[in-house]
């Protein structure tokens, strides 16, 4: 549309020209049909004071077809008139009305321009100026082919702007479909992964059980590998989901500033003894610096990164550590595997992306970097790789520093069992869960542990059995539970018993919500699938913390 109205000021810059033209020429033609008129395209017609015909020119004549008894010198310009508007050439009847208005032009010496349409379809422009020394210039422009093809242009702008229109709902309407779509997978896979947890936590809990029960090392053997691989297939399941938080928006970040040697020292204790147990070794440089970051995320990205560079080190050693870059600090992870080629190394922090190397038991699906890469983006700290072939790679991720503040060290979580089962030993607890073989598996454990475990089942069979009195000491409690909402259920529990024991919520729900409502409460809280070990750690760390409290009263 901008260049159609730029061709219509170049062809009314034109007119212009030409009209000045016209005036030049008449001032100089002499009489009748004038030499001085015949170079130009327009039909040109000139009049003294009394409207009489001075000179003219043969288009003139051509675009009206007068008869040559009219086109005569001195002839008055009001015959020529009126012989178009009988031919309607001049608009509308009454024609005496359009003669004389066209002769007031020429008395009064007006400038005028107008369009006329003649009924065999050519427009002619007609422009009127006055000469100097008096008379009138009136000159017919033939603008057919100007017309029609500014008609087309417009047409096609118009076009051209409805398809634009048209494309842009097209493309609206196809965002809000995938955006649709990403949410709908996004659901998906966030309901098929809470479904997959309940078997696998199961599994687990069945792995430990086996373990317990098998006396020679083969046998045991054996049910390490099981267990390994249902951690295997836990991490791809918390992966999945974490992916799907981040792209539904649901994946909370909350920034503050901690120091970051507990972090390290958490890190390197949990993955030195998956390190050892692969013949590696983990070493950890301390860090006296404070950062700014979501701790639990920060966490997550370094336990990516040490988990795939022990996964790719055949031999040998893993650090990690720290080095400063102005007000920026680089926490990095050293590996001594195969390294990445140049044309990889942007590739491999793709979703499903895997290098050939590593442990064939451990192969991960492929996420572990996507994650670190996304999780990067979202807390605007800039993620990196520097890696040679034979010669191993360093990973690294960059976070702020800001100045030292106190804070409480974080303590590395316990892998290990305890070496008795005190305070566990007698303690009454139930066990509600909509899922029949983590109730068989969970509840076995338990009694293997020394509890007493009245109810190991849904939600129904905990309301029926429930009684005035009879509530247990610790309650293992899921969230969802088809109709059944765990914190509701827990009130609802509560009010039959007239007391309220001390509860651990079991979930797949990965939810920050709940979580900040379980530690308000008091409650613990721990994702599906459970590790054993875990779940132990806890329900002695919550026993112990009821004695103390009691002790203290």
């Amino acid at each position: 549309r901008q260049e159609l109205e730029t061709v219509l000021q170049q062809h009314a810059q034109e007119l212009r020209t030409a009209q000045d033209a016209i005036v030049q020429a008449a001032r100089q033609a002499d009489t009748g049909l004038s030499r001085s008129l015949q170079h130009l395209p327009q039909g040109v017609v000139v009049v003294d004071q009394e409207q009489n015909l001075v000179a003219w020119n043969s288009r003139y004549v051509e675009l009206f077809r007068f008869p040559p008894e009219l086109m005569r010198v001195g002839a008055p310009i009001e015959a020529l008139l009126r012989h178009n508007a009988r031919r309607g050439l001049l608009g509308p009847p009454p024609a005496s009305d359009a003669v004389q208005r066209r002769l007031r032009h020429l008395r009064e010496g007006t400038p005028y321009l107008h369009e006329s349409a003649k009924s065999d379809g050519q427009v002619l422009e007609i422009r009127g100026n006055p000469l100097p020394e008096g008379g009138f210039v009136t000159s017919y422009a033939d603008i057919t082919s100007y017309k029609n093809a500014a008609r087309e242009l417009r047409s096609l702008a118009d076009t051209l702007e409805a398809r634009i229109a048209e494309r842009t709902r097209d493309l609206d309407a196809a965002r809000r479909e995938a955006e649709e779509a990403n949410r709908y997978k996004t659901r998906f896979v966030a309901a098929a992964v809470h479904d997959l947890l309940q078997p696998l936590n199961a599994a687990r809990m069945f792995s430990s059980l086996l373990r317990g029960h098998v006396l020679d090392e083969a046998g045991r053997q054996v049910a390490d590998s099981v267990d390994g691989a249902l951690a295997a297939q836990d991490g791809i399941l918390a992966s999945l989901l974490d992916i799907s938080r981040m792209e539904s928006g649901q994946l909370e970040v909350r920034l503050r500033d901690f120091a970051l040697g507990p972090q390290l020292q958490v890190v390197q204790h949990n993955f030195g003894i998956i390190a050892e147990s692969r013949g590696l070794r983990l070493d950890c440089v301390g860090s006296r610096y404070t950062v700014r970051s979501d701790e639990a995320l920060l966490r997550r990205i370094l336990q990516n990164l040490l988990s795939n560079a022990i996964r790719y080190t055949p031999k040998g050693r893993v650090l990690i550590g720290c080095r400063r870059h102005g007000d920026q600090l680089r926490i990095e992870v050293h590996d001594q595997g195969p390294g990445i080629p140049e044309s990889l190394q942007r590739e491999i922090f793709e979703e499903f992306r895997r290098l050939g190397e590593g442990h064939d038991e451990d192969r991960g699906a492929g996420l572990g970097l996507a994650i670190v890469e996304r999780l990067g983006r979202l807390l605007g700290h800039e993620i990196g790789l520097r890696s040679e072939l034979g010669r191993g790679s360093m990973f690294w991720v960059s976070v702020p520093i800001v100045p030292a503040v106190s804070a409480a060290p974080s303590l590395a979580p316990a892998e290990s069992e305890p070496a008795q089962d005190q305070p566990l030993q007698g303690t009454t607890a139930w066990y509600v869960d909509d899922d029949a073989p983590s109730c068989a598996a969970t509840g076995a454990l338990l009694q293997r542990w020394g509890c007493s475990v009245p109810l190991a089942g849904g939600p129904q069979a905990a309301l029926d059995l429930a009684a005035p009195g009879n509530a247990p000491q610790l309650l293992l409690l899921d969230v969802r539970m088809g109709a059944f909402y765990g914190p509701d259920l827990y009130g609802q529990l509560c009010a039959i018993w007239g007391q309220q024991p001390l509860v651990v919520l079991v979930t797949a729900e990965r939810d920050n919500a709940l979580r900040r409502q379980a530690a308000e409460r008091g409650w613990g809280f721990l994702l599906k699938p459970v590790r054993p070990s875990a779940l132990r750690a806890l329900i002695s760390q919550v026993l112990l913390r009821q004695g103390q409290a009691g002790a203290a009263d």
